[in-house]
């Protein structure tokens, strides 16, 4: 337990003449990462490049179609990438469709399950931020108490760590009034020591050019179903009727972009909506 390496005695093939092993010959060291799961991960990501390639083109994807830096966008990118790391999981054979459950009477809640079952996971698109391990209304939450992924390109891919096992790295977690932090650098230095903990991937930063809203795409689905809103469905006909060369609802969307990113002031977000309107 702890962060020292388990060390494994080798012998020799051929037992003394008193039935036990030979003389010792040699003493290596194996440095799990602690998990089971993870190791098998790790092993199979490595062996398989297919699989690799889509785990790393899913997190591309994804940063070219949702803009973390939108506060309602980032939990929906958080919960993709939890779900990649899940397909992924049970691409490798680590988790299973549990038993009891038909194809008919089954939903994907209990492959969720079984994933959260074994990590916490915690991706950023972020350059520079800390992870936040925890949030809490009147506190700082839980705090790094599971074994969790991290995700991040300065992480150089799937970062592993279990606050059991990797205490120096657990004792490292900075508890703030309304959060617990594990800063950047640290995780790093964790998986430099551990390579074991480590899955190599690529994986992309925010580009901040991704427009897709996850509120208004499911309020479109849900309003515009024909026939069941026929007032309410009337602002987004009207906008495909008048939108020429391109989506209105897009063209806005690219605005607020540039405000969130401080490019254009809000009085100037909304004359530029007014223009396109």
């Amino acid at each position: 337990m702890g962060d020292k390496p388990e060390i494994v005695q080798l012998f020799d093939l051929e037992p003394g003449r008193d039935g036990r092993p030979a003389q010792k010959s040699s003493e290596v060291r194996r440095s799990p990462s602690g998990s089971a799961a993870f190791d098998k991960l790790r092993d199979y990501l490595q062996h398989d490049r297919a699989v690799r390639v889509e785990v790393e083109n899913a997190f591309a994807a994804l940063t070219e179609r949702i803009n973390v830096s939108d506060r309602g966008s980032r939990f929906v990118a958080g919960k993709t990438g939890e779900w990649i790391i899940a397909a992924a999981l049970y691409s490798a054979g680590v988790i299973a469709i549990p038993e009891g459950h038909n194809v008919d009477g089954f939903d994907l809640s209990g492959v969720e399950a079984a994933a959260k079952g074994l990590f916490s996971v915690k991706c950023s698109f972020s350059p520079t931020s800390a992870f936040r391990i925890s949030n809490g209304i009147n506190g700082s939450g839980r705090g790094f108490v599971e074994p969790t992924i991290f995700v991040h390109q300065r992480l150089g891919g799937l970062a592993f760590a279990d606050p059991v096992e990797h205490v120096s790295l657990a004792a490292k977690a900075q508890k703030k009034p309304d959060a617990v932090l594990l800063g950047m650098a640290h995780i790093k230095e964790h998986v430099e020591a551990h390579p074991e903990c480590l899955i190599p991937l690529a994986v992309p930063l925010n580009k901040g050019r991704g427009t897709y809203d996850p509120a208004m795409e499911f309020t479109k689905s849900l309003l515009t179903q024909e026939g069941v809103y026929p007032n309410l469905s009337r602002v987004f006909e009207d906008v495909r009727k008048k939108s020429a060369g391109g989506s209105i609802v897009e063209g806005i969307l690219q605005l607020r972009l540039l405000m969130d990113e401080g490019a254009l002031t809000e009085e100037q977000f909304k004359r530029a909506v007014d223009i396109l309107l």
